[in-house]
């Protein structure tokens, strides 16, 4: 009989279970990744139902006291909440632990990561489990979430192998695909593949609302699978947007010259060029569907 895997961490803290966290918890749980799982939310309401939950042994609304004697700490809040909580969590967490985060921003989170943590007993990884949903909250969590995702783990030149190599195999026993990639990098590709993409969509359901709004009672799979992600929570949108402005300007400035050359296309009526466009896009999207 094949050997059970062992238990990587004796206590895990997810520190904001929405959707990733709370899919991420239910992973931990099923897999027996963890022996115990706490969980920290800012509401006591929530931190009641949370503590009620399978996966979950311990809900707290005390960030000190969810994250003492855990030895793996998972930062699975909004980029700018990350940003704070590394400022405490560095103060408290313990002995070899190691904080990790799911943003979708990477450059200033491990910048900061790096910052806080240094002289410190316990350590920073950044991460990025590339899994989600335009749902957000507990209620639509799922470890299935996390299969065959892809999970960028994004050290620094100050991280150890050993650290990189803990949370590599947590994302792995998760069910994901890690790879690694530095931090300048990840946020240049996330511009590309991931927020100049919410970008569109939240663009093209504005620019047919605004024509109007009484179209959109009429559109079928071709518009909500464009804008599905559209859908997603706003305020966390706007962070990860202004976080990445920079990047995303040169992708906006690309995005404009596609479309100026799909308007010149059409307006000289040039069915060659049209197709070689559809078709250079079709290819181009088919190549997805292979990875």
């Amino acid at each position: 009989m094949p050997q059970a895997e062992t238990i990587l961490f004796k206590r895990i803290t997810i520190v904001g279970p929405g959707l990733l966290g709370a899919s991420i918890a239910m992973g931990l749980r099923d897999k027996k990744i963890s022996g115990e799982i706490w969980a920290w939310l800012r509401d006591e309401k929530k931190a009641d139902a949370c503590g009620k939950s399978y996966w979950c042994d311990r809900a707290l609304i005390d960030l000190k006291e969810a994250v003492i004697g855990s030895d793996l700490i998972l930062l699975c809040t909004p980029v700018e909440s990350i940003l704070d909580q590394l400022d405490r969590i560095s103060q408290c967490a313990g002995e070899g632990c190691i904080v990790t985060d799911v943003g979708s921003l990477k450059k200033e989170i491990c910048e900061k990561g790096e910052q806080v943590f240094q002289n410190k007993p316990s350590f920073f990884v950044g991460s990025h489990p590339m899994a989600g949903s335009e749902k957000t909250g507990m209620e639509f969590a799922s470890a299935d979430l996390l299969i065959q995702k892809h999970c960028i783990v994004t050290p620094t030149k100050n991280t150890s192998e050993d650290d990189i190599n803990k949370i590599t195999m947590l994302w792995k026993r998760l069910g994901m695909v890690v790879s690694r990639m530095g931090i300048e990098e990840h946020d240049e590709v996330m511009s590309w593949i991931s927020h100049l993409p919410h970008l569109v969509a939240s663009s093209l359901i504005n620019a047919i609302t605004s024509r109007n709004p009484k179209m959109i009672r009429y559109c079928g799979n071709g518009l909500r699978d464009t804008t599905r992600i559209a859908a997603g929570n706003p305020q966390m949108w706007m962070q990860i947007l202004l976080g990445n402005k920079e990047n995303l300007q040169q992708g906006i400035d690309d995005l404009i010259k596609s479309l100026k050359d799909f308007k010149e296309t059409l307006s000289n009526g040039d069915r060659v060029d049209l197709l070689k466009m559809l078709q250079s896009a079709k290819d181009s999207r088919d190549l997805i569907d292979e990875y």
